[in-house]
This record gives C-alpha cells, structure tokens and sequence, in this order.
C-alpha cells in the first residue's frame, strides 16, 4: 500500500513487487522506502478511468538502507525478475549504488547536479522521442494507403485532384458506403464447433451477428497536402471556406450549393434554415458556447457528415469541446489532422471514441488493449504496437509530402547590409545593452532581465524589423517580456505547448484555430476556451476583453482611459520605418513567385 505522509492511502503496489518487499523487509535490515508520484499523471487518470482496474499509475520507488544490505537487496529482486533503474532523486548525503550493475574499474558513480525538474524534464522528453519514433514507424508499415483504388472528382470541380487525393476520397468512399476490403476489416467471420460468429481483430471480442464498420475514420495526411478540400475551416479561417468553394467548384455548382456560416454574434437560424444548407460551417467554440444551454437547434438535428478539422483539438475527453461535438449525431464522422498523436498515445484514443468505433467507442478499451500495454516492454509492448497498426489500417489513412515528389529544399544564404539607420539603432542598442551588463558587478542570477540573451535576442529583433522596431529602453521593458516570451516558445517546436491558467490543461503552443486567450495586459494568464465559454454569456460569441480571472483586482474604466492616453513610445512598432532584411525576402519572393512552392 502507497500512502501519504499525513495518513490516507493513495493506491496498491502490483503482486509481484508487494512479495518482493515482503521479503526484503524479512531480512530484517533497517530500510526506509520512500515513493514518487508524478501529480500530473494522477491527475490525468483519476480524470479519465471509469473502471477500478484502469487506475494505474508509474510510480518510482527507491529504497534507502545500509550498503551492506544492497546485495541482498538486488538478490532478491533479481530473483523476482525485477530491475533497478537509475535514480533520478537522491536525498542529501546520500550516495546512489545499485547492486545489480556489473561493477566496472575505474568508474564511480557521481550525483548528478541537475535538479529533479531539470531531470524530470529530461525523462520526459526521452519518452516523447521515443513514441515519435514508434508511432513513425508504425505509420510507416500501414498498407492501406497503396492499395487503394482512387476515385475522380466530379466533373464539376474546377480543381483536378492529384493522386494522393484521388485516393483519399477512395478511402472516405469506402469508410461512409463501404465494401471495406477484406484484409481490412475488423470484425472477422469466424466458426466454432458448427456455430457462426464475428471475432474482433484487435480485442478478440466475440459476436453473434454482423458488426456495421462504416461510418466515419481518420484522415491524416500531412500539412500541406490538400486536406482543405473536404473539411470545414477553422474559426480564424471560417471566411477562407467560402474562397475554397469559388476556387475549387464551378459557377453552377456554387450558386446551387447553399453554405451557411453559423458564427458571429447575430447568429440566429431556425431548424428549417438548417436543414436547407448543404454545407454549415462554423467553429468549435461557438458550438461549445451555444450547446452550453439547455436546447438548441443543433442538438435536434441528425447530420449526414460531422467533420472535425484539426480534430487533435479534442484529444482529451475531459473538455467541454470534446463533450460538445462527441454529442453531436451524424450518420458519418470524420477527424481530419496532420498530428493525430502530439503527446501520448491515448490522443487516437480520443478521436476513435469520437468516432464512436465500437469497441473503441468506450477510451478505456483503448487503454486496455493498447496503451497501457505499450507503455511496458517485451512481447505485451510488441502486441500492443501490432494491435495499433492493425486499427490504423483499417480507420485512419495517412500520406505524407514523399508522394508529391517535390524537389528538395534549397538553402541559399544572402548577405544583407543594414542602412546608415539601421546600423545607429544597432549599435546604440548594443552599447545600452553591454553598459548595464557591465554595471551588475560580475553578479550573475538566472532571472535577471540583463544577460548575453538579452543582448542576442534585442540585436536580431533590430535585423529582423529594421526601424520600424522601436529603440531599446529599459523603461519599456513590458513589451520587451514580449520578446522574451516568441523567443523562448519559437525554441519549443511545433509540438510546443502552454497550459491554462485556471484548469491546468495544456494546449498546442503552435495552432491554426483558436484553442486559448493570452492577456497580456497586466497578469499574463492563458485560458483556454473550455473555461472561457463559463465565463461568457448565452449570446456572446467573443472572448472576454479583459482577464476573467483578475477582473475584480481592475476598474476596466481606468484601463481602458489609460489605453486610449498611451504614448506612441508605447507601440512596439513605429508608424514609419524600413527594413533591409524583410525587402530583400520579399524582392526574393516576388521574383521567384512562379517556380517556388508557396
């Protein structure tokens, strides 16, 4: 039993460790077992179990003792088949050995100096490597993409579709009407003893009749390749929609194809208008903020096709988006996105609920069968990889930029001369920078806001934007936070994220929809629109001007008087200005605009 130092239990330990303890404490040597548990990790699955049995968390156990009972110790756990593994927290003052190492000559083991975030941390990203890789290479082994049989546009599309696409609309073909092939179905015909059945292919459920396996899937071919032909847009796109129906359908067509953009605070449709629209078009939050009350037309309606664009959005159950459109009912779903996996395994798993894939309809199956096997090693890991490629041939398509063929990408390097200005604002900025640094006496705190970062980061902001950036002062050290903050997430990737402010849920740093608020006005908090739609009102279709969370600390009247009264120094960008870098990109652009991808 795992308990906590105040008195209440927070879980069992497995069979197999709780005999090892037993006997160890039966040696009779003085230990002290002492038990971490990532709060994050418990968390998340106190959120999301719905059984007993699921409620599994990795915890790291480390046993403190004399070094005369470390062999004994490692015996014991060697007999057991269980392993050390190194220590990524060692109290003070003491030293780290593991008996189950081959002791080599020559090495002794030092602490490490990196603190336990640093290592953590460290741990973290190791792992996500690792999953990037596997779940690469599982993309990498699926079939389905090769052996299907592509199907022209109408006639009426303007645009020809390319090969990938071709396919593509095969495989929506074959997921919403069906026949699936063979090879790719999941409930299997199976006889016993003279009695017909179904057996499923990833659980080896049994049933007694027919499965229907149409209805829905993944479509995950990377960025870039086109998806925008067949989703919805996104709320920062919803306009650019309606320029993908001029631009891919004939005049006829599009004057009798009735879209209708359900956005906007005037938004105000009855069932029948509804109804009448081929296409509806509209936006994850403002589904979630008029869903929010008791009824609504949108809830009584049965759709032909609900289609999710960047439907890694809804990767977590526990959110109001993911509530909203899982509510919905459609005769075919689909999710559409480059990134069906950002962080963990269990975003799939998220999107087949979705689906509503019987039995993945229920997260906790995919946890079962997959994730949590995954998570371990040996044969149940290679399963649980074989079990996930088989589910991903047969509901998710995947291609990537490869069959495009286009050429490789061409670096070229240009030397670019600052103007007679350009070069004074440098080095002025330069010479304030070093005369601060020199003025902090050799002192040296992480946290300053003076530093060799501060100097790289203000001389490549003037290279970058030329004049147009304001001079540097100290006195306008709010917007250079601003700096600070894009440097430091442009270092994280695209698989960077934040995390909101009041619930704690991260988010996509990098995003083409609109997932999170940041203000910057005073607090610097981030929400994101699950906690944003309880904060707005019935008819409200616009994020909250001002922080909800730090409303009650301002009078909105001062600040907004103080805004209107802001000095231009204020600005981060002067109203005139040049910049040799961003002219010589744009000459370069202009030029080669009908021989380069765009």
């Amino acid at each position: 039993m795992v308990m906590f130092d105040n008195g209440p239990a927070l879980g069992e330990i497995n069979k197999q460790l709780e005999t090892a303890l037993q006997n160890i404490t039966e040696q009779r040597h003085y230990l002290e077992i002492e038990v971490f548990a990532p709060i994050k990790a418990i968390q998340d699955t106190i959120g999301r179990v719905q059984k007993e049995n699921d409620a599994i968390v990795r915890v790291q156990v480390y046993i403190y003792g004399s070094r005369e009972a470390a062999q004994e110790i490692g015996n014991e756990l060697s007999q057991l088949k269980l392993f050390l593994q190194k220590a990524l927290h060692v109290r003070d003052g003491c030293f780290y050995e593991n008996p189950q190492n081959l002791p080599l000559v020559g090495y002794h083991y030092s602490r490490p100096e990196a603190s336990d975030q640093a290592a953590e941390a460290e741990l973290a990203k190791a792992t996500l490597e690792s999953l990037d890789r596997t779940v690469t290479q599982v993309f990498s082994s699926l079939t389905r993409g090769e052996k299907l049989r592509g199907l022209e546009g109408d006639n009426r599309l303007k645009t020809t579709l390319l090969l990938h696409q071709k396919k593509a609309l095969g495989f929506m073909t074959e997921r919403e009407d069906g026949p699936i092939p063979h090879e790719y179905q999941l409930w299997i015909p199976t006889e016993s003893d003279g009695v017909s059945s179904y057996r499923h292919a990833v659980t080896n459920t049994r049933c007694m009749y027919a499965q229907t396996e149409t209805g829905g899937g993944i479509l995950a071919d990377e960025m870039g390749m086109g998806k925008t032909l067949s989703i919805l847009a996104l709320s920062v796109m919803i306009n650019e929609w309606f320029q993908e129906l001029e631009k891919h359908f004939d005049r006829p067509t599009r004057d009798a194809l009735t879209a209708l953009k359900y956005h906007g605070k005037n938004r105000q449709f009855s069932i029948d208008q509804l109804c009448e629209a081929d296409i509806i078009i509209t936006t994850y939050y403002t589904l979630a903020s008029d869903f929010a009350g008791p009824s609504h037309p949108l809830r009584e309606l049965q759709w032909y096709r609900l289609v999710l664009d960047e439907a890694h959005i809804i990767r977590r159950q526990s959110t109001l988006l993911y509530r909203t459109v899982a509510d919905i009912a459609a005769r075919s779903r689909w999710c559409l996105t480059g990134t069906p996996i950002q962080n963990r395994l269990e975003d799939i798993g998220s999107l087949f609920a979705f689906l509503r894939i019987s039995p993945f309809h229920n997260l906790s199956v995919f946890r079962k069968y997959i994730a949590l096997p995954f998570e371990e090693n040996g044969r149940r890991r290679e399963l649980a990889i074989q079990r996930f490629a088989k589910l991903l041939d047969s509901l998710c398509l995947r291609q990537t930029k490869d069959l495009l063929h286009l050429p490789d990408q061409l670096n070229r390097t240009r030397i670019i001369e600052l103007s007679e200005e350009e070069r004074f604002q440098y080095n002025q900025t330069n010479k304030t920078m070093f005369r601060a640094i020199s003025n902090q006496n050799g002192l040296t705190d992480q946290k300053s806001t003076l530093g060799m970062f501060q100097v790289q980061l203000q001389l490549r902001i003037i290279c970058n934007h030329g004049t147009w950036q304001q001079p540097f002062s100290w006195s306008r050290y709010k917007l250079h936070l601003l700096d600070e903050r894009e440097a430091m997430e442009a270092s994280l990737g695209r698989n960077g994220e934040v995390t909101c402010s009041a619930c704690g849920q991260p988010m996509s740093l990098f995003s083409t929809s609109i997932l999170y608020k940041r203000y910057t006005e005073h607090c610097r908090h981030i929400l994101c629109l699950d906690c944003l739609s309880r904060t707005a009102t019935s008819a409200e279709d616009a994020f909250p001007v001002h922080c909800p969370l730090c409303a009650p600390l301002w009078k909105v009247s001062m600040q907004a008087a103080g805004l209107e009264q802001a000095s231009q120094e204020d600005l981060y960008f002067r109203p005139d200005g040049y910049s040799s870098k961003m002219e010589a990109l744009m000459n370069d652009v202009l030029t080669e605009i009908t021989s380069t991808k765009r």
